[in-house]
């Protein structure tokens, strides 16, 4: 075996030799990684700032109503959320001691008349009298001051029966108008107080939104600006809407003021009690850069976007300034010129001089005719 063993040690050392050599030299270049990426084209817009708050749909006339005279209150006809036509009866009050006092006044007109009738018997005599001589004409002056004092009395005594019997007449509660029953505060049983709310109604015809805005909004908003109402259950549709009333002083407790918003045209679907938003457009901002918010990163400590290069296929790293968001959108003030193009889909990955490959946006396809 030994006679062997020389001949392979040259053949040894070749091998290694070659493998030293080997690791020795420098790896093959491997090819640069070209990603796929979005592009935007950077474009100059007005910028669609707004303002929305919540609101409440109410109509905008509502009257509080309650009784012209004091009583206890005997039945109720109304539930909330009844239409009512002008007229129809609401409520009633017992209408036991009205009925008295309507009574007593009119007993007091019987006793009155009587009076007078006998205080004019009286004024027609002395006045014959006078006339012939047989009475002096002070005795005659005094029967006549006697006969228009009893007549005044009638007169008094008169009108406050027909009060009474008005009185009478105010035991039933009518709606003033066509409207909606939107709240009652009386029930059968309860004793109220003359003028005392115990229903309110909701007239018929125009509908409007109320809403509160903070104190930055008052110097922007006046009387007839247009704005936009949405239903919160009636879809994305909006409504076209006209600012009607600012409060000119704000609410102690919230520091907001009251805004009322009339509806030109409300959907079918605006009822009454509704939750609606009030979407108020500031026309005052300037006109900004809009980019997804994909688009803009964070890159080595700056905040900023990547610009594609179509001429050399790379992309670069550029600061912008950006001055708020609105949705989904960034607004850039500063930094970029209309033209460039922008990457917006895998920003996040990319470094300086990096070549990418743009990503066209695949088109619609054709719809057939007929």
């Amino acid at each position: 075996m030994n006679r062997f063993l020389p001949p392979l040690l040259p053949g040894l050392g070749a091998a290694a030799l070659l493998s030293l050599l080997a690791a020795c030299s420098k790896p093959p270049v491997a090819p640069e990684e070209i990603r796929a990426v979005r592009t935007v084209l950077v474009t100059v817009g007005r910028t669609d700032a707004h303002n929305t708050y919540a609101g409440e749909v109410r109509p905008r006339y509502e009257s509080n109503l309650g009784f012209r005279v004091a009583g206890k209150i005997e039945a109720r006809y109304v539930n909330v959320g009844d239409r009512v036509k002008k007229g129809e009866r609401l409520m009633r009050l017992d209408p036991k001691d009205l009925a008295l006092n309507e009574s007593a006044s009119r007993a007091t007109v019987i006793a009155q008349e009587a009076q007078f009738a006998v205080e004019k018997a009286d004024f027609e005599r002395f006045a014959k009298l006078a006339e012939t001589g047989f009475v002096s004409r002070a005795e005659f002056d005094r029967q006549k001051t006697r006969f228009e004092a009893a007549q005044a009395q009638l007169e008094s005594v008169r009108a406050q029966a027909r009060v009474s019997g008005n009185q009478t007449g105010y035991a039933e509660l009518r709606a003033d108008a066509d409207g909606t029953i939107t709240g009652i505060d009386g029930e059968a049983g309860q004793v109220v107080n003359a003028g005392q709310i115990v229903i309110r109604l909701a007239r018929s015809g125009a509908l409007e939104v109320a809403a509160n805005v903070p104190e930055q909004l008052v110097g922007s908003l006046k009387a007839g600006q247009p704005v936009e109402v949405m239903l919160w259950a009636g879809g994305d549709t909006p409504s076209a809407g006209r600012v009607r009333e600012l409060a000119q002083s704000a609410d102690p407790a919230t520091r907001t003021y009251a805004l009322r918003v009339s509806v030109d045209a409300p959907p079918e679907s605006m009822q009454i009690g509704m939750t609606a938003s009030v979407r108020i457009v500031d026309d005052r901002q300037p006109a900004l850069i809009h980019l997804p918010l994909s688009a803009y990163i964070e890159n080595a400590g700056a905040q900023g976007v990547w610009v594609f290069d179509e001429a050399s296929g790379g992309v670069s790293f550029r600061p912008v300034k950006l001055v708020g968001f609105e949705r989904n959108v960034a607004l850039i003030s500063d930094g970029l010129k209309p033209g460039e193009r922008v990457v917006t889909a895998g920003a996040a990955l990319l470094r300086p001089g990096q070549k990418v490959k743009r990503m066209v946006e695949p088109t619609a396809p054709a719809t057939p005719a007929g």
